[in-house]
């Protein structure tokens, strides 16, 4: 038995930030001895073939981009009296005007129309291209369609994190479905006691090295999406183990990015089996959680296109990937929410931001409300904010001032819509959703009903009444709050039993998933019987959840009242 591998050029290529091959920001396949080793690890494999390049091999010509601008030396190898030593150079620097290469590249403005009656599914149906739905935009309505809504918008699926889309009545009113984003890397999260299943987290799945196995897994990823009506996973997370205390190391694969990039490619090709996607993060050199808002990560062009953005590129181009998400944090001085040379070359889908992000341009503080900043990047979709119709950003500002072209907007716009086309949310738009049954899970008396969970207004004060809701052991209570204030809220929660005063009945109540604390009652008699906990509320839509450990009460009603501020 013979086993052939084939490995191409690309897969073992060096990339020429400095000019020491001649070539400078080149692919090169240098000249030399290419040592193939094969085994079960790395210490026993043995060396099973050997291929001479005679000559240095220029595979692809690209332009500088991403260089740092902060100077730092790097190790490298070296030939001193006969033997390999180690050595140090200074790492290139950036070179390139990024302003102005965004201005050499702004994109046509599609001169507006105003409604024409036309709605998104014209697109899809080919009745109309992308760009004759796009021209009816308003500047308000591109305003709009920039904004992620969350988390826990009761615009989209109970207890996800965004909606994004059509969060506005007129965007609605065009056909723009809403798109919905749900957590995570290890199995989709939902914060409102609905059930689904955990995964095992992503060094696990990695350690596999079974592309096939973990296509099959999330294949049923994907189904429990689309039963839950969530569009788009917050997941693969691909970022490189590159120290044991990074915090989110568990979520990613490898220290090696060719097997980051081939287990992200299988896990999508999964999801997309199941007519949903998934975003690949964190976009990119997040390889560390403390201080990740404000650092930054100084790295040459070179080991950003070999090891940083390798995974990324072969989730692309082998995994489809439709979907990114970028850092918190810097990148070389800028952060990569606003990043052009990240975010703009090369990438056609829809990238959005990580959760309230930070935004910057070259030499400038950040600010999280430089969404034009953002439009520039073509970064598609901040989020999240807490409201698609209005929100304090600098868009339509900028739009005014000049500072932000439409036709950028415009192209953001196109990005998110395109994207849209293919959704379970736009077949749900049109009325074609697909009936999806979840595989040896029969649904039960504790199951959430997610197509009836209401959302209360709180305006400082509101009780809810609770006296129809089902108590059995088991059992969850969800509702959603959409609050005109954030602080610590008082949170009294009467009910009443006529079991025996020894009984202890609790109830524990979770807020976005968390669990804040159990309310437990005795026998009362058949008196209601209040108690009170304070909860902190820090986002305009929570998700509240009350979980019921045993039978027995009979609610009457949940209070909420403002008490202060967050500290």
């Amino acid at each position: 038995m013979i086993l052939s591998l084939e490995v191409p050029f690309a897969a073992i290529a060096s990339y020429d930030d400095s000019g020491v091959t001649d070539h400078r920001f080149a692919w090169i396949l240098e000249q030399g001895d290419y040592n193939f080793y094969v085994g079960t690890d790395v210490r026993s494999a043995s060396k099973a073939y050997t291929f001479t390049n005679e000559e240095d091999k220029i595979l692809k010509q690209t332009q500088q981009a991403l260089a740092p601008v902060t100077p730092f030396s790097r190790i490298k190898p070296a030939w001193k009296d006969g033997k390999l030593t180690i050595e140090k150079e200074e790492v290139p620097l950036n070179e390139v005007d990024e302003k102005q290469r965004r201005l050499d590249c702004i994109p046509k403005e599609i001169q507006q129309t105003g409604d024409q009656g036309y709605v998104l599914a014209d697109v899809l149906e080919k009745k109309i291209p992308m760009h004759t739905f796009i021209a009816q935009l308003s500047d308000q309505d591109l305003a709009c369609i920039v904004r992620g809504e969350g988390m826990n918008s009761p615009k989209v699926t109970a207890g996800t994190a965004a909606a994004f889309g059509g969060v506005s009545k007129h965007l609605q009113e065009l056909g723009v479905p809403c798109g919905c984003c749900a957590d995570g890397p290890s199995g989709m999260r939902m914060d409102c006691g609905t059930k689904a299943f955990s995964l095992p987290n992503g060094t696990l799945i990695a350690s596999t090295f079974n592309d096939e196995l973990i296509t099959s897994l999330y294949v049923l990823v994907g189904m429990e999406m689309a039963a839950n009506k969530v569009d788009c996973l917050l997941g693969p997370g691909m970022n490189i183990h590159r120290h044991p205390l990074n915090g989110r190391n568990f979520e990613y694969f490898s220290e090696d990015p060719f097997l980051t990039g081939k287990i992200a490619s299988a896990e999508l090709r999964g999801l997309h089996t199941a007519g949903v996607t998934g975003t690949i993060k964190h976009f990119c050199g997040n390889n560390q959680e403390t201080y990740r808002h404000t650092s930054d990560s100084v790295i040459s062009e070179r080991a950003l296109r070999e090891i940083y953005l390798k995974g990324f590129e072969m989730a692309v181009k082998e995994g489809n990937a439709d979907s990114v998400m970028t850092t918190y944090g810097s990148v070389n001085g800028l952060w990569t929410a606003g990043n052009y040379d990240l975010v703009t070359r090369g990438f056609t889908g829809f990238t959005m931001t990580d959760w309230w992000a930070n935004i910057n341009e070259r030499n400038c503080p950040i600010d999280k409300k430089n969404f034009a900043a953002m439009v520039r990047a073509q970064n598609d979709v901040y989020m999240v904010c807490t409201d698609g119709e209005e929100n304090n950003d600098n868009v339509l500002e900028s739009l005014e001032k000049g500072t932000l072209c439409r036709s950028e907007l415009q192209r953001c716009a196109v990005n998110i819509c395109r994207f849209l086309l293919h959704t379970h949310a736009m077949k749900r738009m049109m009325k074609k959703q697909d009936e999806v049954v979840i595989l040896n899970r029969p649904k039960d008396e504790s199951d959430v009903d997610l197509e009836n969970v209401v959302c209360y207004p709180l305006d400082g004060e509101a009780t809810i009444s609770l006296k129809d809701i089902c108590t059995d052991k088991g059992t969850n209570y969800s509702f959603s709050l959409d609050l005109t204030k954030l602080g610590y809220y008082e949170v009294t929660i009467t009910a009443s039993s006529t079991q025996s005063e020894l009984a202890q009945i609790p109830v524990t109540v979770f807020r976005m998933g968390t669990p804040y604390g159990t309310f437990t009652w005795n026998g009362t008699g058949g008196k209601p019987v209040s108690y009170t906990k304070e909860i902190l509320f820090e986002s305009r839509f929570s998700m509240m959840r009350l979980y019921f450990a045993q039978s027995g009460l009979d609610m009457e009603s949940i209070s909420l009242r403002y008490v202060r501020d967050k500290e």
